[in-house]
């Protein structure tokens, strides 16, 4: 087993995006199998807007032509910082972002220890193969109810349309069961309830890659616990800090008639956020929910979406009060702190260089 610090490099743009004669999505995985990542996996969004605000959803045909994915690539710092010049030579328009995360592979995972205390809050996220069956299903089904059984505050399942997987590239065919392309499980709770879960879920999960990140439960079930953190613009050094927030929620839960994350996409647009995106999963529960899926012979879609907005500091203290608003009877919020984006101002340094955060990042120190 290897436990070490690791860097996670994601990337936001549109799926027609091209690079010369391909698609950008097809350039950066051909870069991640050349550099041979860790892990990496491209997730289709449903809905989005970027630094321009042109709104694209899969819910109007005219705005469904370039749909935002989400690339996400992670390893050691070394090679990840050796592939960002490639990366941002090839995504000009998007945003990419550099995030501290504890990397965690091998075989003997399921005796990890995760750091921190015991109340601690930590995103625990899963990569993974999808061939697993569990009482005849899909392994990540157990793996949810593990985590619901064992006390985390949500979780969401996530499957990739390409990847790589120790070094290895496994892209989606059509036909074809892809039980190999990598899935995302993204788990949120206590340290204490983590790594409770953590042995069942990693039997549950083909050849896993396991990362862990401090992160701030702000919201659960329409319940404030706190606002996110106040912390400056920039950190001493002048390098700029932003801010990640994720909103959990069911796709068919409602606010004022309409969609939860519908209705976060318009007002955050409305009050002039620099960026959001819809994922939508497969699995998936926050609080004390029956896990959210789709059911056999079901007219309604019931499964998790995940809204992910990053902006400044000053950006989310101007919208934290529509977000608190829409999700005043559901969802599951979190807020993490982004040390590096290039893409959304024109002062990002092209270097990505990592800024020093308020608090320090699991197992890696400052910067």
């Amino acid at each position: 087993m290897s436990s070490e610090p690791g860097i996670k490099l994601t990337t936001y743009f549109g799926e027609r995006e091209r690079e010369g004669r391909r698609f950008l999505a097809d350039a950066l995985f051909d870069l991640y199998e050349r550099h041979r990542m860790r892990t990496s996996v491209l997730l289709r969004g449903i809905e989005g807007f970027g630094k321009g605000h042109r709104l694209q959803t899969d819910r109007l045909l005219t705005l469904s032509e370039s749909l935002p994915v989400v690339s996400i690539a992670i390893d050691t710092r070394e090679r990840i910082e050796g592939a960002v010049p490639e990366v941002l030579e090839l995504t000009g328009h998007g945003l990419t972002t550099l995030e501290r995360a504890r990397l965690s592979t091998g075989n003997d995972l399921a005796s990890l220890a995760l750091p921190g205390a015991a109340g601690d809050a930590l995103k625990l996220t899963v990569y993974g193969g999808r061939a697993v069956r569990a009482d005849g299903q899909a392994g990540y089904v157990a793996a949810v109810d593990a985590l619901r059984a064992f006390g985390a505050a949500g979780a969401s399942v996530l499957l990739g349309v390409d990847g790589t997987l120790h070094g290895e590239r496994r892209r989606a065919r059509f036909f074809a069961r892809n039980a190999g392309v990598p899935l995302m499980l993204l788990a949120i709770g206590s340290r204490n309830a983590l790594e409770a879960a953590l042995r069942p879920l990693l039997r549950l999960i083909e050849e896993p890659v396991v990362t862990v990140e401090r992160v701030q439960i702000c919201k659960s079930a329409g319940e404030l616990l706190a606002e996110p953190q106040a912390v400056a613009e920039r950190d001493p050094s002048g390098l700029p800090i932003w801010q990640k927030l994720m909103v959990h929620v069911e796709e068919q839960a409602n606010h004022d008639g309409h969609p939860v994350h519908v209705q976060l996409v318009r007002r955050l647009r409305e009050t002039g956020a620099a960026g959001v995106t819809v994922l939508r999963g497969v699995r998936g529960f926050y609080s004390d929910h029956v896990p959210f899926a789709d059911r056999l012979l079901s007219i309604r879609r019931s499964v998790p979406v995940l809204v992910v907005a990053i902006d400044t500091p000053s950006g989310v203290r101007r919208w934290w009060p529509a977000l608190d608003e829409v999700t005043g009877e559901a969802g599951l919020v979190t807020s993490e702190l982004v040390p590096a984006t290039h893409g959304l101002s024109e002062d990002q340094r092209v270097s990505l260089a990592l800024a020093s955060t308020p608090t320090t990042q699991l197992g890696s120190g400052p910067s």
